[in-house]
């Protein structure tokens, strides 16, 4: 029979199979590190690209605060300015109103039998002081007065007998309560 001797056969394959796995592994690996290398070069494109996003965002944000600051300021501006108009509408109205009062207060005087000394005027309140003729005149004007539509209560504070331009008449004095002008009824049915 024959020998043959088949050691370096199977030695030969053994190496043959080792250099394959290690080909196999060192491409593996090479494979994997490409895989890696492709997918960290991905990773960091994508960190850069969200890192320049978020530098614009703030840069934005600083933009849009300093928009934000300006229109505060221009808040405040209006509401100071609103408020000066409020103001300067006010005194529109109370300018006109005294006048107005006075005038309409003198056509309830009696004529010929009495006389205004005194007009004051606080807001809400008016008081006047006169001299008449007798007490029937000085009843007739506060008719005259309870009957006006600004005047919503009018008391009698005083009458007391005094002599002027040598006649022997009535000193009086008198406080009235004023009715909310139209003026303010109509500002607050504005506001309303």
């Amino acid at each position: 029979m024959i020998r043959i001797n088949l050691l370096p056969f199977r030695a030969a394959r053994t190496k043959e199979n080792i250099r394959r796995q290690v080909s196999v592994f060192v491409l593996s690996m090479i494979l994997l590190l490409v895989i890696l290398l492709t997918l960290n070069m991905y990773l960091g494109r994508k960190v850069n690209s969200l890192e320049d996003k978020l530098a614009g965002i703030k840069e934005d944000i600083k933009r849009y605060e300093q928009k934000a600051e300006k229109v505060e300021e221009f808040k405040k501006k209006l509401a100071e300015l609103e408020q000066k108009i409020d103001i300067v509408n006010q005194l529109k109205t109370h300018r006109k109103d005294p006048p107005q009062l006075l005038a309409e207060i003198t056509k309830l005087v009696v004529p010929d039998r009495m006389q205004m000394k005194k007009l004051g005027y606080n807001g809400n309140s008016l008081s006047i002081e006169g001299i008449a003729m007798d007490n029937e005149t000085v009843a007739l004007f506060m008719k005259r007065l309870e009957r006006h539509q600004r005047i919503a209560e009018v008391q009698l504070q005083s009458a007391r007998q005094t002599t002027a331009y040598n006649i022997e008449m009535k000193s009086f004095g008198i406080n009235c309560k004023l009715a909310e002008s139209s003026n303010g009824a109509k500002k607050k049915a504005k506001k309303s």
